[in-house]
Parts: C-alpha cells; structure tokens; sequence
C-alpha cells in the first residue's frame, strides 16, 4: 500500500527544518519546528510535559504524520484527509486558516459544530467549524499512520492538580514555590528580551484586576519598568480605567489610555482592515479576541509601541474553577459534572438545556471525562473542571488574543500559563486553589512591596489600591439586596437587568461592536439570555459583523458526521 500523500502549507517564516535521517530518502520528509527554545525531542510526549516556553512541530517520514502542541497551544495546526481525484488520499497539514481552507478542495460549513461556536464562542475537541478540518489540541500529540490514515492523539499535558501525598497546604509555603515559578518563568521572557535586536519593550494590558496587577509588581521588584509600557482602553472616565492609571503611577510605570468611542469604534469596524484582522483570527473554531485590536493598532499609529515590542497579558493557569458548590457534600457524579460543564461553557445564547440535550456536544464532553479516572472527590472534581476550561475555553478564545498581536506585527508571551507556574499551582491544596481568595492575598502583600520599593520606603505595608468591580455598592449590601429579592422571588429578574443594562453601558464600550440589533432589540435578546459573546459570535457566523468579511455564508452547510480520528490519553 502506498504511502498517503502529505500537503504541507506553513505560512510562518519562523520554522526552522531540521535535517533528519529520512530527509536523504524522500525530499518531503523531515522535522519542521517552531519553538522558542531548543527540545530535543520535539514530537516526543514525554519531552513536551516539561518543555519551557512556546512549541509546535510536524514530522513527516514514511510511516506516519506527526502534530506536536505545547501546553499554550501557541500555534494551533490544522490537518485534513481527503479523496483525490485519481483515488489516492492527500494529508492536507497547515499553521494557517487561509491556507488551510485554500488547500482542501470543497470546504464546507459544519452545522453541528456551527451551532455548539454559537453558544460557546469556540469548537471544542479536534473539530472546526469546517467539516473535515481538524485542529491541534492544547498539550496534545496527534500520530496519523500514513498507511490506513487513523490519527491517534496522545495528551501530554492536561491540566491536572497533584495527588493528596504532594499538595501543599500551608499557604506561606505556596506563597514561596510560587514566587520561584513567577522568578522562572518571567526571569525567561526578560532574558528573552535582551537576546532579540531592537531593544522591544514590553507591553502590558493593565486592567483593573488582579493577574496584570501582579505582572507589574513582579516587574517593578525586578527593575524592569525602564522597559515596560502599560496601556488601557474604555470609555473617557470608566473606573477600570482610572484604576489602571492609579497602578501605573503608584510605581512610575509609563501607562496610556486609549479612549474607546462607540461611533469611531462601529466606523472601524466596518473597514477591510478590520475584515483581514477577523480572518487572520478566528484560527478555523474560535470567535476572535478583538477587545485589544483598537487600542494597540493606536499605540502603533502614535508611536507608543512599536513591531516586535513583547505584549505581556495576564492570562493564566489561575482562576480557570467553576460551580464550586460541587466541592462541598457527597461526591459529585459523572453527569454533575458534564451538566456543570455543558452549562458554564455553552451559555452565549440562553440555550443551555439545548446545548445539555445535543448529542454532539455531550458526547464531546464525556469523550474528556474518560481521560482519567472519575472518584468524584473534590480534587478529582475541581481537577476536571479547571482542566476542561483550560484545554478549551483558556487555549482556544482567551489565548487567541494572541492571534491580535501576530496580526499587528507585535510579539507575545504568556509566562503564568508556563511550565513552572503550571506546575506549581496544580500542588496548591483546594481551599488555595478553588477560588481566588489566597490568590488575591498572594498578590497583595507582592503588590505592597512592590509599591514601597518604588516609594523608597524601607518596610512593606498594605497597599489601599482597590481592584475593579462591576458596581460599587459593598459586598454586605449586595448580599443583602440578593437575599430579599430573593424572597421576593424578583431576584433573577433583578439579576437578568442589572445585566443587561451594564453590557449595553460598557465602560470598555463593546457594546460597540453589538452589530446585528438595534439597541432595544438588544436590551430584549439580553433579558431572555443572549449575553454580549452571543452576540459577537452570531454575527460572526452570519458574516453580519464586518460587512466586508465573508467567511461562512458563501460556504455549503453539512450535517454528516466528518470522520472522527481515534483518541487516547495516554499521559496526563
């Protein structure tokens, strides 16, 4: 049986061959790699759970395909196996959307995961929104046998907190393992700095909260703010804003504020530059991160950042629980779960019951949970639960923001989703790690440092800088509020408008980019479900959100079941 053909498309001039044995056999085969830093074994499972920094790599000999990811999924690839026209099978592999969709020969919308992008914003599993296209997923290795064409997926790096024996319960010695990671991992991107030419900056996104609050006292403490940009955007006057502004000045960081005004914003929008950022984003199953594109596209016209320079978000491996209520009491079931799970991830709509009852999507989630074994215990439960979200909602929308930055020619780095970090929350007990409360702690008290370093101060005390909140009335008055409009039955209702009329008053102004309603019909959608994600990602999908791009509705629409590449979780 002869060997199937192997299409290579990479679009990206940073990958670099690497000659191997079978390079002297047939031209085609070989080692393509895309890292950061040197790996010996770049396709090798075993290798990657430990690798520093960003990694993709393929390897073609004559046996097999070989698609490697890292834990960040840092450059997702595509791949597809098709028919030719004499008989023969073609592997189609690329690094590129455009060229991904170019190269199989009848691209078609899939109606099953076209309706699980509406209500999550995102694809999960190895399925796209294209039939047929598959993606890498996050801390995989995809083998795909080039003899019969039966892919097999090796998972290298799920997210998965430590057994009793290890975990660390006291928090001052958490605290210090996770002050050594944060050394690593950004000591990494700061060494990194001074080997690339051009002098780049780093450039952080300050909000209001606590992940970009911490990367700023770390690198106060650090000295480097002689190389650090901070910026934000809103709307003139938001709280967010002048938070942000109140953090930079209270350790001498240079910061700008963008001001996000509605009518320039829906004027942008409509532009071809606007279209070619939305294909250059979407990465074939992902809703594009456009919160940052206006803001840093005028940092680069002003002058303030420059191509190159390293933008340095907070994305991390923190935060990522959910439903915690289903730590406390009996075990949880399997089905708890996997409701729990369908429910928070598939809500953008309102249409959670529907996306509960879809057998596509259900399947997909217990096609997860039988990546290990299931005890229900409350560190098996937070676990699959914080695993899952990372896998899916972390490495394909939050870290597609990423996808912004490569479009405008800047760099990036997510060192709180690296391996030392990684590595050092998951021995975090559950009463560390399930919310955010020691977190925020941890945070403070290197916040209060780092603001007295700066001050010149000689001791270290509480820094009185509050972190944003939606509103402004106290935690106790809230709880209050709640409690009797809870017995008054009107508390959803009350929820479901205090809601509504936030994400129509945005401080960010993305109620700008609500395209496809008017304001009233939106202030309806909103009160019956449909949150402001819902409505990005239908007139994504509609191609109603920039008139000038078209990306689906020109597409044919298949319900058939693409075929489905064989799965095992062989390292966790």
């Amino acid at each position: 049986m002869s060997a199937i053909e192997v299409d290579l498309r990479l679009r990206s001039p940073h990958w670099s061959r690497v000659k191997t044995s079978a390079d002297t056999v047939i031209d085609s085969n070989g080692l393509w790699v895309r890292a950061d830093h040197d790996c010996s074994g770049p396709t090798d499972p075993e290798v990657l759970a430990s690798h520093p920094g960003r990694l993709a790599a393929i390897r073609i000999d004559g046996d097999e395909v070989v698609l490697a990811q890292d834990r960040l999924r840092s450059w997702p690839l595509f791949w597809s196996l098709e028919d030719g026209l004499s008989g023969a099978q073609r592997l189609v592999v690329s690094d590129d959307a455009t060229l991904m969709r170019e190269a199989v020969s009848a691209p078609r919308l899939d109606a099953r995961a076209r309706r699980e992008f509406l209500d999550a914003g995102f694809v999960t599993g190895s399925d796209t929104l294209l039939a047929g296209i598959h993606q890498t997923e996050q801390g995989t290795v995809v083998r795909i046998d080039r003899a019969t064409g039966r892919a097999r997926t090796i998972n290298h790096s799920v997210a998965r907190f430590c057994e009793e024996t290890d975990t660390v319960v006291d928090p001052e010695d958490f605290s210090g393992l996770l002050c050594e990671a944060l050394d690593a991992v950004l000591g990494r991107v700061l060494a990194e700095i001074d080997r690339r030419p051009g002098a780049p900056r780093l450039v952080v996104p300050l909000s209001g909260g606590l992940d970009s609050r911490l990367l700023v006292a770390w690198l106060t403490l650090h000295d480097a703010l002689d190389r650090t940009v901070a910026f934000t955007y809103g709307r003139p006057g938001a709280r967010e804003v002048e938070i942000s502004r109140k953090v930079a000045q209270a350790v001498g960081l240079e910061w700008h504020a963008v001001d996000y005004d509605p009518a320039a914003l829906r004027e942008a929008w409509q532009t071809q530059e606007a279209a070619d950022f939305l294909k250059d984003g979407y990465t074939l199953g992902a809703l594009p991160h456009i919160q940052d594109w206006w803001a840093l596209r005028t940092l680069l016209a002003r002058g303030t950042v420059h191509p190159g320079d390293i933008v340095l978000p907070g994305h991390t491996i923190v935060g990522n629980m959910h439903d915690e209520q289903l730590l406390d009491g009996p075990p949880a079931t399997r089905s708890q779960v996997a409701k729990a799970i369908i429910t928070h991830h598939q809500e953008l709509q309102g249409e959670q019951n529907k996306a509960w009852a879809d057998p596509y999507r259900a399947g997909k989630v217990k096609h997860f949970l039988a990546l290990r074994p299931f005890t229900g215990s409350p560190r098996d439960v937070q676990s699959i639960l914080e695993s899952y979200n990372v896998r899916e909602r972390q490495t394909k929308y939050i870290n597609n923001s990423v996808r912004a930055y490569e479009h405008l020619g800047l760099e990036w780095a997510l060192p709180m989703l690296d391996v030392e970090f990684w590595n050092t929350w998951h021995r975090g007990a559950v009463e560390l790690t399930a919310t955010r409360d020691f977190y925020a702690v941890f945070i403070g008290r290197l916040w209060a440092q780092a603001t007295a370093r700066a001050s010149g101060q000689g001791q270290t005390a509480q820094a009185d800088l509050a972190y944003f909140t939606p509103t402004k009335v106290n935690e106790t008055t809230r709880s209050r509020l709640k409690a009797a409009l809870s017995r008054l039955h009107l508390l959803h209702l009350a929820e479901r408008t205090a809601s509504s009329w936030a994400t129509l008053h945005s401080p960010m102004s993305f109620d700008a980019f609500i395209t496809d309603a008017s304001r009233p019909a939106a202030a309806v959608q909103l009160m019956m479900g449909r949150t402001l994600l819902g409505f990005w990602a239908r007139a994504f999908i509609t191609d109603t959100w920039c008139r000038r791009c078209r990306l689906f509705t020109d597409l044919p629409v298949v319900d058939v079941p693409p075929p489905v590449a064989d799965s095992s979780g062989q390292k966790a």
